[in-house]
């Protein structure tokens, strides 16, 4: 399949800036994973007095937004609106997510975090649906990468502005949101689905109905196609893992060098102490992070389009050595902590969330690649097992048990992983 540009240089121009106002698009929800890492999760914790309450309303939006991403899955294959749903699902996460800025609780709090879980996550499906209108299948891998490697960058904005203006966690909230809109509106604004749209004039409730039709006959069919099904099951055990590592990164961190700190905390010569020095440390870890896998993110994308499977077994081989090291050497030994959690957690996280958009661009069907990302959002939107065993392990023994505890299901996914199989024929790499 050809690059979807024309030969003409102001159609080359033209898709080149709406692959990069897609790529901009990762960068700008990046904003409101390191905001929910590095901000909220210790203010909600600090306000709620534990991590249930906030684990177990992560896993509620979670599990909702996995009954609904199929879904708009099938729905966006029906009526090709992918953008006006993508602009929908965004502006209402952005509502929630400024919402956080204003106390009127513990139930509100709760209540927004919800909403803007439960929309961020539906956006995502969307999202991920226009890759193929970005980049042909032989550049999908490497666009997808960019687009990852490029969305850290979010977190270093996020870790900047705590660091360097310290507002307080309802200011930066404001703040998040602004930022959020003003990255995300130029793929809301030039990137549409560029399959064949479909009649304008066919009312939303038969567009849905028929939606809801082509997704149970994809689940009906599902157990015939057995790479996808493989896939689909070791991705959900991976990104369990994933997504508990975003969500309590930055209050692991903290709680295992908390002991340490009172003493001070030396790495390159610096020392760190109290809680002024804890925060500073997690912000370089955190910093560290995203650099590494900023750089991981742009160096892998020939390699993601030449063998993605590959990418993503290896890349949860290293996550798992990043969870041993994190709990040996969490608290005790600072420079080894950011050798083996953070390194290899970087490589880890940016090889899996690449690599796994490239799998399915590989495995769909042009007509029906907005269903199996809707499929494969099922098993980001489950794989929320994590973070509630987390939250209670936590609570109750410590955070490296916690930590620990997330090695089972990473292996588990591995294993499913070499089940899979993909087709022979995908397009050469282009230079």
């Amino acid at each position: 399949m050809s690059d979807p540009i024309t030969s003409d240089s102001t159609g080359i121009v033209a898709s080149r800036v709406r692959t990069g106002a897609w790529v901009l698009y990762d960068l700008a929800n990046t904003i409101y994973i390191a905001t929910v890492t590095f901000v909220f999760t210790p203010y909600a914790k600090a306000e709620l007095g534990g991590l249930t309450g906030h684990s177990v309303t992560h896993f509620l939006s979670m599990v909702a937004a996995a009954l609904l991403v199929p879904f708009f899955g099938a729905l966006v294959d029906t009526t090709s609106r992918t953008r006006r749903y993508l602009t929908i699902g965004t502006s209402l996460c952005i509502a929630a997510l400024l919402g956080w800025s204003f106390d009127f609780g513990p139930f509100w709090l709760l209540a927004c975090y919800f909403a803007a879980n439960l929309t961020y996550n539906i956006a995502l499906v969307f999202y991920n649906s226009l890759l193929t209108s970005v980049a042909a299948p032989e550049r999908a891998g490497r666009i997808s990468s960019i687009g990852v490697g490029v969305g850290y960058m979010g977190t270093l904005i996020v870790l900047a502005i705590t660091m360097t203006a310290h507002p307080s966690p309802r200011m930066f909230f404001a703040i998040a949101a602004s930022l959020f809109l003003l990255l995300a509106l130029p793929c809301m604004v030039l990137v549409k689905d560029r399959r064949p749209a479909q009649p304008s004039s066919v009312p939303i409730r038969t567009a849905m109905r028929d939606a809801n039709k082509r997704l149970w006959l994809t689940l009906r069919e599902l157990p015939k196609h057995r790479p996808l099904m493989w896939f689909l099951a070791g991705n959900f055990f991976l990104v369990d893992v994933l997504n508990t590592a975003i969500l309590y990164f930055a209050e692991f961190t903290k709680s295992v060098f908390d002991e340490q700190a009172s003493h001070g905390i030396v790495l390159f010569g610096t020392t760190f102490t109290g809680q002024e020095g804890i925060e500073s440390f997690m912000g370089i870890a955190g910093i560290c992070l995203n650099i590494i896998a900023m750089v991981v993110g742009i160096l892998i994308g020939n390699w993601n389009d030449r063998s993605p499977l590959t990418v993503m077994r290896v890349s949860a081989v290293v996550l798992f050595f990043a969870l041993i090291g994190g709990a040996v050497f969490g608290g005790n030994n600072p420079l080894a902590y950011l050798g083996t959690l953070v390194a290899f957690g970087a490589f880890g996280l940016t090889g899996i969330w690449s690599a796994g958009r490239k799998i399915i661009v590989v495995l769909a069907p042009p007509d029906q690649i907005g269903q199996y990302f809707g499929l494969y959002g099922i098993t980001i939107k489950l794989s929320v097992f994590g973070s509630v065993t987390y939250g209670l392990i936590s609570d109750s023994y410590g955070s490296k048990p916690a930590m620990l505890a997330q090695s089972a299901q990473l292996l588990i996914g591995l294993l499913c992983l070499f089940m899979v199989r993909l087709p022979n024929k995908q397009a050469p790499t282009s230079p």
